[in-house]
């Protein structure tokens, strides 16, 4: 018997130890991306215009001006592809890039050739073409639900039917999107 409720004892002790395991700890969902797929449109406006070698007061006039795109967007979780086409022209580039919480970044993969400028006379008489290199935009989700942010378009600047490369120049855009 004494046997017996020293078993009793030491199986009770053991059961009041419990397992070595850690409690869980609770994981927070990630984050939800800004929504973005579906159409919208793009208003981008000039706010200004850096380099352009000798075409550096040419383009000046067009700061100010608007233009308007229609965006197509694909979202899978944060990742983004999107379409850009004007309207004016029907010229459409391609774009790559991330959503965040608050905001999202696009960087342009390729556009059609006929993005670019071609035969722009300097103030000195020589002609150039403009040949974009890169554009990227980032836009911040608002309370109502549309996007506002900066774009940027970087060109190479070369004279007229040449590829060598003279020079620069990125237009600044202030950009905002609605559906």
């Amino acid at each position: 018997m004494h046997r017996f409720v020293i078993v009793i004892g030491l199986a009770t002790c053991l059961a009041g130890c419990g397992s070595d395991s850690s409690p869980s700890t609770p994981t927070n969902p990630a984050p939800t991306p800004v929504p973005v797929a579906g159409i919208w449109t793009l208003t981008e406006t000039r706010t200004s215009i850096t380099g352009g070698e000798c075409l550096d007061g040419a383009l000046q006039a067009t700061v100010g001006t608007t233009a308007l795109d229609t965006m197509v967007f694909t979202q899978n979780g944060t990742s983004l592809t999107a379409v850009s086409t004007a309207q004016s022209n029907g010229v459409s580039c391609n774009w790559t890039g991330t959503a965040g919480t608050d905001r999202f970044v696009l960087n342009m993969v390729s556009c059609q050739s006929n993005v670019n400028l071609f035969g722009l006379r300097c103030s000195n008489g020589a002609m150039r073409d403009l040949r974009i290199s890169s554009a990227a935009m980032t836009l911040l989700i608002t309370a109502n639900g549309t996007y506002t942010g900066t774009k940027a378009e970087t060109y190479n600047v070369v004279p007229v039917g040449s590829s060598t490369q003279v020079g620069t120049m990125v237009f600044n855009e202030n950009a905002s999107m609605t559906r």
